[in-house]
């Protein structure tokens, strides 16, 4: 099944990142959902191969912000939308929890030289997170000081 709604991006760039964090992160509100496109990490500074555990969790209860970070606005993509009713974190080095279970969406290495690109396995049919829930790219090995960036598109339905 493909969604059809508005999609954002939500961004952090030139952030030195040296400690376990959740890198992005996005939380639903009490009346839109929203749907998991696209998450690109990079960076541009370090000239040697370092790996990093990246996990991408859903948050499914109670959930309970990080911290330490920004607060991002997401960006909408097409001019005449309307202000995303998503809310947005960026590098909260005390990471976001939850009253439930988290469940990893993904589980990887990003390997620091070339990037870390994830997609939905199935086109068009993104992860989902419901009323109130959260996602979040978490980091999970600390990087040796790196400049980084990094986007998530999310799509509200």
């Amino acid at each position: 099944m493909a969604v059809s709604g508005r999609l954002y991006t939500i961004t952090f760039k030139n952030v030195t990142i040296s400690a376990v964090q959740d890198a992005l992160a996005c939380f639903a509100g009490s009346t839109m959902k929203f749907g998991l496109h696209q998450i690109n990490l990079g960076q541009i500074t370090g000239t040697t191969v370092a790996n990093c555990r990246v996990r991408v969790l859903y948050l499914p209860a109670t959930v309970t912000a990080g911290s330490g970070g920004s607060t991002p606005t997401p960006q909408k993509t097409a001019a005449g939308d309307a202000a995303a009713t998503v809310t947005a974190h960026a590098n909260d080095t005390t990471q976001a929890t939850t009253g439930g279970t988290a469940v990893e969406i993904y589980n990887d290495v990003w390997n620091t030289v070339n990037g870390f690109v994830w997609y939905p396995p199935i086109p068009g049919r993104p992860p989902i997170a419901t009323i109130s829930t959260a996602v979040t790219v978490s980091l999970d090995t600390a990087l040796s000081s790196l400049v980084c960036n990094g986007t998530m598109t999310v799509e509200e339905i």
